[in-house]
């Protein structure tokens, strides 16, 4: 049976919610695949979002990691293939830091390639009904950070943890008019078809 861990992000930029928060309760329940599916929310700050994901790495065995964020903007469930090694923003975190333009890993590789099998996600996500796909740009705000993040730990401590990251659109009620959204069931639907593929896909022992 298959372990995976997933995470959301609290609320930041003026939002009242969180799109990655609000699923994450339900996606649990569902325990699609099966899975044993443990939750945590990362707070929207440079120095602290990795945090949690680092501490349940080492306290715990996972087949994968699935990390969740708002992407305003998206039209559809954004699958990222690939995490770069920067990080900065005009607006600041949660703890008012911003940062222009810096590397995230003074030692680490330019960019680092998901773990998760991306491809298959976005195929098991479409055929329920949700829209979804690929996307090379994860940006360098925080959410590119935690994926960068995830992956170098995982290479640095040999661990064979599936590391993957899915930007959200804008829900209905936070959207202005002509902005792009989709309602939370739309993304529940299509999270947990992805996450019955991840868990197929990650086995367990």
């Amino acid at each position: 049976m298959a372990r995976i861990l997933l995470t959301g992000f609290e609320p930041f930029g003026g939002h009242a919610v969180n799109p990655s928060e609000q699923v994450l309760r339900p996606l649990a329940a569902a325990a699609p695949g099966g899975a044993i599916i443990s939750t945590r929310i990362l707070p929207v700050t440079y120095r602290g979002a990795f945090a949690p994901v680092r501490e349940a790495l080492t306290g715990e065995r996972f087949d994968a990691v699935l990390m969740l964020g708002l992407g305003t903007g998206r039209t559809a469930l954004s699958f990222e293939r690939v995490a770069v090694n920067r990080r900065g923003s005009p607006g600041a975190d949660n703890d008012g830091t911003r940062i222009d333009d810096r590397r995230i890993d003074d030692d680490g590789p330019t960019a680092c390639f998901s773990t998760v099998p991306v491809d298959d996600l976005i195929d098991a996500a479409l055929a329920a009904g949700a829209p979804a796909e690929g996307s090379d740009d994860a940006g360098t705000f925080i959410c590119n950070q935690v994926l960068y993040q995830a992956l170098r730990y995982c290479d640095r401590h040999a661990l064979r943890t599936r590391i993957g990251f899915v930007h959200l659109p804008l829900l209905p009620e936070q959207a202005t008019e002509g902005e792009p959204c989709l309602a939370r069931e739309v993304l529940v639907t299509g999270l947990a078809a992805a996450l019955d593929a991840l868990a197929g896909r990650t086995g367990g022992t």
